[in-house]
């Protein structure tokens, strides 16, 4: 993929970016009440759309919010299906540690926790590792028409995933790495980690864009 590293530099080229970052933090801090989930959601989404459009600034600036919650929790839908798999196997696990609560056979549960975990890290890895490689088509299909259905078209995804799958691979490692890292920020105090998590999802929706843009110059159908 060309010019990533146009992805990490983009924010701090617009002229408003210390005032963005800023409501960034502070919609990341207001995450812990789940509505700053949505907004930040549909605020990524909106960056994604912009770079596919080839907007000079590709952040959106804080206004519309209503337009940003709905568009997120369009998104966050979009999302939620794909993990829900996962969240179904942590209920035969929550029962386990329950039945052994009451039931007094602490060993014995102990035991069928353990190996009900390794079974859950064996079916959750390669599936998350699945879902982390098909986010980029995912999301710049949701981003092109905003519709639920395209990104739950798991035929297409696939098709667009396989015709670039070098590119995507890549721009999905790179999107993991990154937010996985942006943790650090906790050593800069708590609004630290607010400003380096918004900053990580800012330059993975900007290459979920490039990606777009890319597979459109190349005449591949997303």
């Amino acid at each position: 993929m060309n010019d990533l590293g146009k992805a990490f530099s983009f924010p701090f080229k617009d002229p408003s970016w210390g005032s963005k970052f800023l409501l960034g933090a502070v919609f990341m801090l207001l995450s812990i009440v789940v509505v700053g989930i949505f907004i930040l959601a549909g605020y990524f989404v909106q960056v994604t759309q912009r770079v596919m459009r080839r907007e000079a600034n590709p952040m959106p600036e804080w206004t519309d919010i209503g337009v940003k919650l709905v568009l997120g929790f369009k998104f966050c839908v979009v999302y939620f299906v794909y993990i829900f798999p996962i969240l179904l196997l942590y209920i035969p696990f929550v029962a386990i540690m329950v039945l052994g609560t009451f039931s007094g056979e602490s060993e014995t549960v102990g035991a069928v926790a353990g190996l009900y975990s390794i079974l859950m890290v064996v079916l959750i890895f390669p599936y998350a590792l699945a879902l982390a490689l098909l986010t980029p088509s995912i999301t710049f299909r949701f981003a092109e028409h905003e519709r639920i259905s395209d990104g739950l078209d798991i035929g297409g995804i696939f098709r667009t995933f396989k015709q670039n799958w070098q590119n995507h691979t890549i721009v999905a490692l790179i999107a993991v790495g990154l937010q996985s890292f942006a943790g650090i920020g906790i050593i800069l105090f708590l609004i630290g980690i607010f400003v380096t998590v918004f900053y990580s999802y800012l330059v993975s929706a900007h290459m979920y864009g490039s990606l777009y843009l890319e597979q459109v110059q190349e005449g591949v159908p997303s």
